[in-house]
């Protein structure tokens, strides 16, 4: 919280290096800091007409303010300035001049030190001289060395003061003699043969020429571009290490920037290029989930297809019942006629006649024509078999069409069995062939039987008498 507070708005509205300390940042913005502008003042407000009202106090024809009182006062400021400026040049000059007058040769100090010589005043600069006085500059040495320089006997041995006057010679050590070490030899130079152990001394420089050409040629080749490694195995080792330390602070930062919502992501669980499973058991969940997902999904095109068996049996039976409406006498003129009145070609078998094509329709039954039909039906259908009878009306109805039950179990839609889909597919495909079957014509339709006597009389049928209900 302290630490939230100690920073400012800028410092939070700044993009942060993880997606974490974003939504950190964002949080500590919203809820715990306050916005500097909620607890400041109130902003100075300045009233109407105030900068007209300075800008009348000056009169810019006159060049002076038009109170007399803030005139004087800024007059009196004005020559305190100047005077102030004026005296801190003249220290500067004086100082970094001559400190007095070249033409006349006036001392410039003469109110501060009258009568002295401004040269000797002891100041700093070109006042540094110190004063003159009757002593003298003072005893300074005549020689830097302790030793008379034409005899090079010490002074206190050979000088012009008293003894107890001459100076004291101080005592100086000589310094250390050094030999360079090419001079020093410790071999022979005819026989080229150290003094001293020489196979001993041999062996050894020869180790170390050979580990100083291992060096030099270590420091200029130290990598084999060829084979892409470092030649010392210890220096590969250590890049190697460093590499893969580094490729993981890349991947670990990486990932640490990956929102929550991306870590359980598919391709997290398995080597998309060298399919290699991290995690067996998520990626068996997956599966699952997809299968379930799949199983949800079919049930789509299962009611996609109950839809269109739907339809398939409407239009069936809007079909049948469009045809049931049209009656069959607005075609027996046409037979009755017998050529087609367009062409005028006659109706018949033959090659230069047209061919009929019988209608659709049926002529109305009488009401014993439909009880007769029925009595038929019913013998037919008691004479066959309990199958045959089935497949008979099965290929006898067009509208015949099934539709598929959809599939339930505890976690997703079950698939329907193959067997379910070969008759659902059969189902539409003879539906398709009842719709588009032959229907029988006219000509090959039963007559329908006469119509009986009437019992005991010679007067006709019972179709001739007539109808006492109109009072005929």
């Amino acid at each position: 919280m302290a630490q939230s507070m100690a920073r400012t708005m800028d410092d939070l509205r700044a993009p942060a290096a993880t997606w974490s300390s974003e939504i950190r940042n964002y949080e500590a913005q919203k809820r715990h800091v306050v916005d500097a502008g909620l607890v400041a003042g109130q902003q100075l407000k300045l009233p109407p007409g105030a900068f007209q009202a300075q800008e009348r106090m000056f009169d810019p024809l006159l060049q002076r303010y038009r109170d007399n009182n803030v005139e004087a006062m800024q007059r009196h400021n004005e020559e305190r300035e100047r005077v102030s400026h004026l005296n801190r040049a003249a220290d500067i000059q004086i100082l970094r001049e001559q400190p007095f007058h070249i033409v006349n040769h006036s001392s410039k100090l003469e109110k501060l030190a009258p009568g002295k010589d401004p040269m000797r005043l002891g100041g700093h600069g070109t006042l540094g001289e110190k004063e003159r006085t009757t002593h003298g500059k003072g005893n300074f040495p005549d020689t830097a060395v302790d030793y008379n320089i034409v005899s090079n006997i010490p002074f206190t041995q050979h000088h012009w003061g008293r003894e107890d006057e001459r100076p004291r010679m101080k005592e100086k050590s000589p310094r250390q003699r050094k030999v360079p070490v090419f001079m020093n030899k410790d071999f022979h130079i005819i026989t080229n043969k150290y003094n001293d152990n020489h196979s001993e001394k041999m062996r050894q420089e020869k180790r170390v020429s050979l580990l100083e050409g291992t060096d030099k040629h270590m420091q200029v080749n130290s990598f084999d571009p060829l084979v892409g490694r470092f030649i010392d195995p210890r220096v590969e080792e250590r890049v190697r290490t460093i590499d893969d330390a580094r490729e993981m602070e890349t991947l670990m930062r990486a990932r640490e920037k990956v929102p929550p919502s991306y870590k359980g992501r598919e391709s997290a669980h398995y080597g998309i290029l060298s399919h290699e499973k991290h995690n067996p058991d998520m990626l068996r969940v997956l599966d699952a989930q997809h299968e379930e997902r799949k199983d949800r999904f079919k049930n789509r095109y299962i009611v996609e297809h109950n839809l269109h068996a739907q339809d398939i049996k409407g239009d069936h039976i809007n079909e049948v019942r469009a045809l049931n409406r049209v009656s069959h006498c607005r075609h027996e003129e046409t037979l009755r006629r017998g050529y087609d009145i367009i062409d005028g070609k006659a109706y018949g078998p033959g090659l230069k006649e047209k061919h009929f094509h019988e209608p659709y329709t049926k002529t109305a039954l009488t009401p014993w024509e439909k009880v007769e039909q029925s009595n038929a039906r019913m013998r037919t259908q008691g004479a066959l078999t309990p199958a045959a009878s089935n497949a008979k009306a099965r290929s006898m109805r067009p509208d015949d069409v099934k539709t598929m039950k959809l599939g339930t179990s505890s976690s997703a839609p079950s698939v329907r069995s193959h067997a379910a889909s070969s008759q659902s597919h059969r189902s539409m495909r003879h539906s398709e062939s009842a719709s588009h079957a032959p229907r029988m014509p006219l000509a090959a339709t039963p007559f329908a039987p006469p119509a009986p006597s009437v019992p005991g009389s010679d007067t006709g049928s019972v179709y001739s008498r007539p109808s006492r209900a109109h009072g005929y």
